[in-house]
């Protein structure tokens, strides 16, 4: 029989796989031994083999008794693979740890059995029958870390046969244990929208306002697939909100149950996590994007929460969506996929809307709360004198607060201190040499530097403007540290907290984040994007925008949608419990990403941004694909691309620019309209990374 086999080579002339021959019957997804360039080597099947002209290898040994990844999950990687115009062995990378893949199969356990109960003289070895009488088969490593006994204590107990040998497979036991999921009790409006979307047979989005209690809703989906013997992914926007997600789900499940999965676990705990879920009893897998891909063999629900984020969508080769590449894997599997927002994509309420996906919604919020009381402040009116960016009447909002011992969250897409540094003679700013982009001024402790938030390299800072060689250099604009400390100074007796890359490295400081506003050691919470997704603070009852303009203006056909989705999530985390006020402070108050953002008015916004993208012919009204070239020669091969594409072209429009984070050796071309994807067929793509249905734009 004839295998097409996946190796761990790294060569690109064989990442879609080679064939094979056994002669026994293999399962897709099983782990071989199979020989490569006079090298032995671990492979993975794929399923049946064509037949070739060049000689055909034997497969020299199978790994495991049970495939490692199933055939829905490898269905799922071949539509990747064709669908987003990459490699299997790229599409084969989120789904398995890195190599050697035969460490992800369980290991065998050294453990022991109580034959015989009876007295010794020993007290250690009457301690070791004692513990095994009580406790039934105990590993090696529990019986040495929890008795201290050694291999001479237990010698002469297996020679009088009074304990035996009793290995076990890793995760071999205890695995048939029935988990259950302690229901929340739902309102009636919950309820109407839990029924709904489990009648479903579609993908549905599930459209509640910030604090409509959407999570009470998951949580009753995923237990009916408990219930039913199955196994559930929550994927979160972030891997920081992971923290956040695992505890409102540990208090109703059991945490044995549940595993977390993210790019951002060393090595050793990933292949950890993923033989937990593969082979033990994990019902619940939470994370971020990735864990779309954990290794469940009876998935019963995918839930994609804030499904409107654009985190959802890899920017690195293969370029997935987690909506889509969901989609597809619900299908294979049967399973029932829920989007969830209160601020729902373009692309899902287009699907909502035309009767792909259903709709199910939740206009009110959980315990009866009222929406918050929302202020605009047009910052052209205000005078700052050295408070930049904060008006008085946020000024005053925050003391408000203070006094009555309620906590307060602040929100500014900029990190570092300043913005820029600025040349006050010839006003230019001091630049990148790699991205050429403005600098931005950081500091640590007595220390001041540059940083290229783009490309992350780091620089003194000058002396002489490299423009002018102009003394005259001033920091301007304000990050998230001159925030921080011009906070200390309007209000030193407040607690401040900061979330911002910088600060959170890791899940962990996140999860003492949270910790700390939750027991009320905090008073104000400032942070980047982190802060407006997803936080249940229940005594936050100000949330400030200070400058709602970043971002706004860029030149993306998306940057309109993301602005209003930030703010409107920022708006939500304001008055959950309590009543709760917002400031959004603005240069651009009739903005009307503003304007409905303060209205509370999504459907408003999101139906006339539809419109639009219909009118202009952009997605989710027709198709994009967008190509990327790096390089010294990028902008001549840009062009020379562009124009072949416009020659076969039939309607769809051809484009090509730089990238603005791309020091100009990086340039994109985008095909924009029906059947854009279909021009690919015919075009030499060396050299080139090819990007599906993009979010990034600029």
């Amino acid at each position: 029989m004839l295998f097409t086999v996946l190796t761990s080579a790294k060569s690109p002339g064989i990442a879609e796989g080679l064939t094979y021959e056994s002669q026994t019957d293999l399962e897709p997804g099983t782990i071989v031994s199979v020989p490569l360039r006079n090298k032995q080597i671990e492979g993975i099947v794929l399923g049946t083999g064509q037949q070739s002209t060049f000689d055909i290898k034997s497969i020299i040994k199978n790994l495991s008794e049970t495939p490692l990844l199933s055939t829905q999950h490898i269905r799922t990687l071949q539509w990747m693979s064709e669908y987003y115009c990459c490699s299997l062995r790229h599409a084969l990378r989120v789904a398995l740890p890195s190599p050697p893949w035969e460490a992800l199969l369980p290991k065998e356990i050294e453990g022991f059995t109580l034959e015989k109960k009876t007295e010794v003289r020993g007290a250690k070895q009457q301690a070791v029958i004692d513990y095994l009488d009580q406790h039934g088969w105990t590993s090696w490593e529990d019986l040495r870390t929890e008795l201290g006994v050694t291999r001479a204590t237990i010698k002469p107990l297996l020679e009088k046969e009074i304990i035996k040998h009793a290995n076990h497979r890793e995760f071999e036991r205890n695995n048939n244990q029935e988990v259950s999921v302690t229901r929340p009790t739902l309102t009636e409006e919950q309820q109407a929208a839990y029924e709904l979307v489990k009648d479903s047979q579609k993908p549905s989005l599930l459209f509640g306002v910030t604090g409509s209690g959407k999570t009470e809703v998951y949580t009753n989906l995923i237990a009916d697939a408990v219930a039913e013997g199955k196994q559930a992914i929550l994927l979160v926007p972030e891997i920081l909100l992971t923290e956040a997600t695992i505890q409102r789900f540990s208090h109703g499940i059991d945490p044995e149950s549940i595993a977390v999965l993210h790019s951002r676990l060393t090595p050793a705990k990933r292949r950890e996590t993923w033989k937990k879920i593969r082979f033990g009893k994990v019902k619940l897998v939470i994370g971020s994007r990735s864990a779309l891909f954990a290794p469940v063999t009876n998935l019963g629900i995918v839930v994609i929460d804030e499904e409107h984020e654009w985190t959802y969508k890899n920017e690195q080769t293969p370029r997935y969506h987690a909506r889509e590449t969901a989609q597809k894997l619900c299908e294979e599997f049967g399973a029932k996929l829920v989007l969830g927002s209160a601020t729902p994509s373009i692309e899902s309420w287009q699907r909502a809307k035309d009767g792909s996906f259903t709709l199910a919604k939740l206009s009110s919020r959980y315990g009866g709360a009222s929406m918050p009381l929302v202020k605009v402040v047009d910052l052209a009116q205000v005078h700052f004198g050295n408070n930049y960016p904060f008006s008085n009447t946020l000024i005053d909002a925050i003391k408000d607060r203070l006094a009555k011992h309620e906590q307060t969250v602040l929100f500014l897409n900029r990190r570092g201190h300043s913005t820029s540094l600025l040349c006050l003679d010839c006003r230019r700013r001091v630049v990148s040499p790699d991205s050429h982009l403005p600098f931005t001024v950081h500091k640590r402790g007595s220390t001041v530097y540059l940083q290229d938030h783009t490309t992350g390299a780091t620089a003194e800072i000058p002396e002489l403007c490299p423009g002018c060689q102009s003394t005259r250099l001033h920091a301007v604009g304000a990050g998230t540290q001159k925030v921080e400390q011009l906070l200390d100074s309007l209000f030193p007796s407040a607690r401040v907290l900061r979330a911002d890359s910088d600060t959170l490295s890791h899940p962990e400081t996140m999860r003492a984040l949270l910790e700390k506003m939750q027991n009320n050691e905090a008073d104000i919470l400032l942070g980047t994007q982190t802060v407006v997704k997803g936080l249940d603070l229940p005594n936050v009852t100000l949330a400030g925008v200070l400058v709602a303009d970043v971002g706004m203006s860029l030149p993306h056909f998306r940057a309109g949608e993301r602005s209003f989705q930030l703010l409107t999530q920022l708006t939500g985390r304001s008055g959950r419990h309590k009543p709760g006020e917002v400031i959004i402070q603005t240069f651009r108050p009739d903005a009307p990403e503003v304007k409905c953002a303060a209205l509370h008015e999504t459907e408003t916004y999101i139906e006339k941004e539809l419109s639009v993208r219909t009118q202009l012919g952009y997605p989710p009204s027709t198709e994009m694909v967008r190509l990327i070239l790096r390089g010294p020669d990028a902008k001549m091969r840009a062009e020379v691309l562009a124009a072949s594409l416009l020659e076969t072209s039939d309607g769809q429009a051809v484009s090509y620019s730089p990238t603005l984070f791309g020091g100009g050796n990086e340039w994109h071309i985008f095909i924009r309209g029906s059947g854009a994807k279909k021009l690919l067929s015919s075009t030499d793509l060396s050299g080139v990374v090819v990007d599906i249905d993009p979010m990034d734009c600029v």
